[in-house]
């Protein structure tokens, strides 16, 4: 991984995991689907500024590309969302995290990309703690419809780092909007759908908006280090983001982590570490 690459992993990571915490909190308060919808929505503009600023082409297919990444995350959202509420955080977070990583995994190394041991060891540690971070304790016990949504949201949030991945450097970050647009209208369809409350109440705006800010600026670092990164550092990258969501709902949002999300912390800083000097 070079400097560049992973000051963009890191910017991503930073930032990706903190409007997830925003977001979450607001959604604790909020319909979650309402949250998403405008959290994507928000993000739009911005995406749209640094696409201009950065420049690039307008390619078709890159912003093809882009649509289907915006398909891939607005159906992860959705799908995590809803298997909170039909199951539990325990059993869907942990799936869908895990899942989200090991498909681009699984597809780089069917790609011939083959990272150093200290890279392969960076990246065992790093689904290991994937799992430790995602996984909370709740009420209820084996739920196959938990389990069916943490794998739809699983595979949605995969989608959409294979589908980033494959765009080209000379298009800029152009598909980043295109795929930001799609989620946003996907999510504002998910509102009606789900016939949840179309208004944000006001107490949670602010999380609201920081959630849609924050993830733009993360996307633009993701979707930019995705064109040069191979699949296994991005798929890496994006199982990690659990990791800073909880650290910062920790220290900002007084959330408390149980002791082996302290542990998952731990590994997961590991395998950043190797992953970078490998």
């Amino acid at each position: 991984m070079t400097p560049t690459e992973f000051a963009l992993v890191a910017v991503s990571t930073l930032f990706i995991g903190a409007a997830d915490a925003f977001g979450g909190n607001a959604s604790r308060r909020a319909s979650p689907f309402t949250v998403a919808a405008w959290s994507q929505a928000i993000g739009v503009p911005v995406v749209l500024i640094g696409a201009v600023l950065i420049g690039g082409e307008l390619i078709a297919k890159d912003l093809a590309f882009g649509m289907a990444a915006g398909c891939g995350s607005a159906l992860g959202v959705i799908f995590l969302y809803r298997g909170f509420r039909v199951s539990s955080v325990g059993i869907v977070a942990p799936i869908a995290s895990s899942i989200a990583a090991v498909i681009p995994i699984a597809l780089g190394f069917a790609r011939a990309e083959r990272p150093s041991l200290l890279v392969a060891v960076g990246v065992g540690l790093a689904v290991i703690s994937i799992f430790l971070v995602s996984y909370v304790t709740s009420e209820g016990g084996f739920s196959l419809a938990g389990i069916a949504h943490g794998l739809a949201s699983g595979v949605g949030f995969g989608v959409m780092v294979v589908s980033y991945a494959a765009t080209s450097e000379a298009s800029g970050i152009w598909s980043a909007v295109s795929g930001r647009a799609t989620a946003a209208m996907l999510a504002a369809a998910a509102v009606y759908a789900f016939k949840a409350v179309p208004s944000i109440p006001r107490e949670v705006r602010v999380s609201t908006m920081l959630a849609g800010l924050l993830a733009a600026v993360g996307m633009i670092a993701f979707v930019t280090v995705s064109q040069t990164a191979d699949l296994i550092v991005l798929g890496v990258t994006l199982g990690l983001f659990p990791t800073t969501t909880v650290v910062f709902a920790a220290l900002f949002l007084k959330d408390r982590l149980a002791p082996w999300q302290w542990v998952g912390i731990a590994t997961a800083a590991t395998a950043v570490t190797l992953i970078s000097i490998g």
